[in-house]
This record gives structure tokens, sequence and C-alpha cells, in this order.
């Protein structure tokens, strides 16, 4: 520790001389080396984690090619979210069976679509708007194992745009995306969704208890990726930003 004559005091007792550390030289120097020692930790988390991110970017499902006469799906991924939407019925599953009407406030029989994400169950259910986004809410969701719901929203015919986009997959594919968004949800002793009562944003929508426990390396955006991958679309390894689930989307 470099020091001057100043961060010092003499005190006298008969014959001897000692030197003593200031107090407030002694508290200064404990937070600067406590100050530098969190810079560390934070660079190297960053480090750690990024370097993560870059080597889940490695593709899956390398050989995935569109179905010209497939069924139709669709990807958002905004700065922020992540989703599936799926068509509200087809000969493989009725979604309208699985979200009943009694579970939304509007009429939901003219929906042509469903949108699915997973996220943070306190961001979800505590931050309606950005206005009103606690530090202490994403700090919670960010860096601890926290507890997940599932967002349900009724819709109509997607388009494509810079936050969507359509994928065309087999019927076998489909299927086994169905049964991968199915156990994501979280069921009762009588094998019934458990709907949050009494949580939505506006009439078209319900939110579920989830599986599974949201943090930096698993985000909206690893979840859907997680469907994406295990339904057979080629995405890469881990997803937990924005966009990256629309990285090999187009090759």
């Amino acid at each position: 520790m470099n020091s001057n004559p100043t961060d010092f005091v003499k005190v006298e007792k008969d014959s001897d001389t000692t030197l003593i550390v200031r107090p407030s030289i002694r508290w200064t120097n404990l937070l600067r080396t406590w100050l530098k020692r969190g810079l560390f930790s934070i660079l190297g988390f960053l480090a750690v984690y990024f370097s993560i991110i870059l080597i889940g970017l490695v593709p899956t499902n390398i050989d995935f090619k569109e179905s010209p006469v497939g069924i139709e799906i669709f990807i958002t991924s905004t700065p922020i979210h992540a989703d599936v939407i799926l068509p509200i019925k087809n000969e493989y599953v009725d979604w309208q069976e699985t979200f009943p009407q009694a579970h939304f406030k509007g009429d939901i029989s003219a929906a042509s679509h469903v949108m699915i994400g997973w996220g943070n169950k306190g961001f979800y259910l505590e931050t309606p708007t950005w206005a009103e986004l606690k530090l202490s809410t994403a700090l919670r969701a960010l860096f601890t194992f926290s507890p997940c719901c599932l967002h349900v929203i009724m819709s109509g015919q997607p388009e494509e745009n810079t936050i969507t986009r359509k994928i065309k997959i087999s019927p076998q594919q489909y299927q086994q995306m169905v049964r991968i968004v199915k156990a994501q949800f979280q069921e009762d002793s009588a094998h019934r969704l458990m709907q949050i009562p009494g949580k939505n944003f506006h009439d078209y929508d319900s939110f579920y208890e989830a599986h599974g426990a949201y943090h930096c390396l698993n985000t909206c955006n690893s979840w859907v990726g997680y469907v994406m991958r295990q339904s057979g679309i080629k995405t890469p390894l881990i997803t937990p930003l924005p966009k990256t689930v629309f990285l090999y989307l187009d090759q």
C-alpha cells in the first residue's frame, strides 16, 4: 500500500514515538480495495457470460429445411421478449380446448392464433408497463433462479416484420412442438392447467404456472430457442439474448 507522511499521525509516549494510520485513510484504502475487487468480479462475470453466449451460437438441427406444404408458425423476438405464435386450430390440436373461454374476459371465438411466451413470474406479473419496472425485479430475474409463468394471448393473423418471422414446419415437427409447449405448463391433480387468477393485461390474455427457473442464461428467448430446437428447427445451441432465435432462419 503506497503512503505519504500525511497518512499518519505521530503519537509520543515517554521516549517512544509511534506512527498510526489515520482512521479515515484506513477506511478509504479498504473501500478502494473492495471497489477494485467488485470491478474485477463484474468484468470477470461479463467475460464468462459472453464467452458462453459465443460458444452457444453453434447451430443445431443444421439439416433443417422449411416444409413447403407444412404448418405455418411464427416466432417473435423483440429487444425485450420472445414468443411462439401457433394456429389456433388444425387437425392436430385445438388450443381453445387447452385454453378455454372461461380463462379470458373477452370473447376469444374469433382468434386465429395463440401467442405463448415463458418468463420470470415477478417480472411478468409486477410489470404491466415499463414505467412500473423496478430495479429489484430486474436484478432478481437476471441473477437468481426465480420462478416462472407462461403468458397466453389470443390473437389475429400475425404479420411478418422485423420482430416476427414465419416458418413452415412439417406435421411431425408441429406435433412435437405442441408436446413441448404443453409440457411447460404446470397441472393440478386433475390434470388441469394452473391458471393464475386475476392476472391479465387485457381481455384476451391469461397467465399460467410454468415449469423451470429464470436467470440470465435461461430467458424468454432461451425458452423460444428451446422449443424451436426440440422441434427440429435450426437454432443456436443457447439463445438467451434477443433476436438470437432468428440467427439461422434464412440459411
